[in-house]
């Protein structure tokens, strides 16, 4: 199977594992598609992280397999269901080696933290065969600088991990055999938090992006509120959740 899924602990880990470039294709975004509804409904998983096996996270898409637009308007497109799919849960990448065009999509759209490792190449090649649109489809410009948003989209240049965090497009930079390991210490610190805290915490979080300052404010507020209430709302739920706070410190 060309993407793999496991769940323990917590965290649901999805791997990219569809020979050396672990390059994209319908058959593995529909694997990845029902792996991924799987990990939303799975109410004893809190956190995902996303890895590619051997030496590349995932290369971008098969070319030849998009066919004609007839073709793309009628077939089930997976990869674009994946895509836009809600996401309630956050994900943590770990990306070695190419993280190219559906490889940079999956980290731009599915992830919120990023680990690279030094041999990271991350980048939107599509221009360079006449195929454009991925700033728009990222909202690029919206996550890093203006400038940076052009270069990448408009050169199809690849950048290197440290070029990558200084455009704050990942957050850390580690050695390429400890990504996974840093990944999952990362996914493991959100798991020990409660799941509907983390879930609203997400939320407001990509809502407050589209949101003017008031209105995310008072989603926020509302929000707030909501998960005050299932955890009890009484006099004494703040003392209950520093209590629960500390004892899952302890496990």
């Amino acid at each position: 199977m060309p993407m793999h899924y496991t769940a323990a602990d917590g965290i649901g880990v999805f791997t990219f594992d569809n020979g050396r470039l672990n390059v994209g294709n319908m058959n593995l975004w529909k694997e990845f598609y029902h792996h991924f509804l799987d990990f939303q409904q799975d109410d004893s998983v809190t956190v995902g992280v996303i890895t590619g096996a051997g030496e590349n996270f995932c290369a971008g898409d098969d070319l030849k397999e998009i066919r004609t637009e007839a073709w793309a308007l009628t077939s089930t497109r997976w990869d674009r269901l994946l895509w836009s799919t809600q996401r309630s849960k956050p994900m943590v990448a770990a990306m070695n080696g190419y993280a190219l065009g559906g490889g940079f999509l999956c980290a731009m759209l599915l992830t919120d933290i990023r680990v690279a490792g030094y041999s990271l190449q991350m980048g939107a090649p599509e221009i360079a065969y006449g195929f454009g649109g991925i700033s728009g489809a990222t909202k690029l410009a919206a996550h890093i600088a203006s400038v940076d948003a052009a270069y990448l989209s408009l050169t199809g240049e690849k950048i290197n991990a440290e070029q990558a965090k200084g455009m704050r497009l990942v957050n850390e930079v580690v050695s390429d055999e400890l990504v996974m390991d840093r990944a999952m210490e990362i996914a493991e610190k959100i798991a020990r938090h409660p799941r509907q805290a983390v879930q609203t915490e997400l939320d407001c979080l990509h809502r407050g992006m589209e949101l003017s300052r008031a209105e995310a404010y008072n989603y926020t507020n509302t929000q707030y509120w909501l998960s005050r209430k299932l955890m009890g709302d009484g006099e004494d739920a703040g003392r209950e959740a520093i209590s629960l706070m500390k004892q899952r410190k302890k496990v």
